[in-house]
């Protein structure tokens, strides 16, 4: 990859030549759109979310992804009547199985989307089998979704809840260069040699990530406070850098990597930022900045003087 390149410049280089290239995260596109999700759901039926720390990245394109998740929520939401809940979750391969009859074997199991359709008044078995027979719509709906799913490698699973309730599962590919178990592959805990980059612009992201990674380091990323947060309680130890935008979703980056500090405590800090110098103020304990548009040139000088113990090892 080109050294001198603006971050703008990789973005446009990754959008087309590396659009195969498609390392998405589950946890980010489910939280990203729960707006959309209640669009479809409608008022009258109630959502819950659950995300598993242990679903990470899928070889599916981003918008392709987001239209499976849609297509689940629609397909929940056919089952019930006026009232009941959906549930959305990600799962890891190591997770539990969505219920007895997900008798997926463990040599086969991949990262999962799950929605479930709960019906909170009692329903009878019958009325649930009448849902399920679904109008010609509705079962065109999922002839589709299922076609979907068959195009990026993976499967549309329906598995029954008890008498009244559904789910609809979507079983996804690994990422390509994801470990047995779909997560990327890091240093052991004790060797706080991680970079955690916390960017909520995507494409900006995944350029920034692919930069990294280029070069040898080990990436994780989030793209919000909870997710910065959940990532820093699973890896906590391992992370020697945090890379943190400055003004993130509901957050200052600078509060952000202070509620990391505990976590965290091995990690020196990059932020990186669209403003100039002069508006980022003092930076604290160390921090280093840089300023957007930046090169990969300049990310990795920066980077490796705050990682010196680790560049010098990569250099032997």
């Amino acid at each position: 990859m080109p050294v001198g390149m603006t971050s703008a410049a990789l973005v446009s280089r990754y959008r087309s030549a590396h659009a195969g290239e498609n390392c998405t995260d589950l946890n980010q596109v489910v939280a990203r759109a729960e707006q959309s999700i209640s669009d479809i759901v409608g008022r009258s039926v109630g959502m819950q979310f659950a995300l598993s720390p242990n679903a990470t990245l899928v070889e599916v394109p981003l918008t392709q992804l987001e239209q499976i998740l849609l297509g689940l929520c629609s397909a929940a939401r056919g089952t019930l009547g006026a009232s009941g809940r959906i549930v959305i979750e990600t799962r890891g391969v190591n997770d539990a199985p969505v219920s007895a009859a997900d008798s997926v074997p463990p040599t086969e199991a991949r990262p999962r989307i799950v929605v479930r359709a709960e019906q909170l008044a009692q329903t009878s078995a019958p009325t649930r089998e009448r849902r399920m027979n679904a109008p010609s719509s509705e079962e065109l709906g999922l002839s589709a979704l299922e076609q979907q799913l068959a195009r990026v490698g993976g499967r549309l699973e329906c598995v029954p809840l008890g008498d009244a309730d559904l789910a609809f599962v979507a079983h996804l590919p690994h990422a390509v260069g994801t470990d047995a178990s779909g997560r990327m592959s890091i240093a052991a805990p004790e060797q706080a040699n991680v970079i955690l980059l916390i960017e909520d612009e995507p494409q900006v992201q995944a350029v920034t990530a692919r930069i990294l990674r280029a070069f040898g380091y080990g990436v994780i990323t989030a793209h919000n406070e909870r997710s910065a947060l959940a990532q820093a309680e699973q890896h906590g130890p391992s992370i020697g850098l945090v890379v943190s935008d400055l003004v993130l979703p509901g957050v200052s980056g600078k509060d952000l990597v202070h509620r990391l500090q505990e976590p965290c405590e091995h990690a020196r800090v990059l932020y990186i930022s669209g403003y100039s110098p002069e508006h980022v103020g003092d930076l604290t304990d160390g921090a280093r900045f840089l300023r957007k548009p930046f090169t990969a040139q300049e990310l990795l000088a920066l980077v490796r003087e705050l990682l010196p113990e680790l560049a010098r090892a990569r250099e032997q």
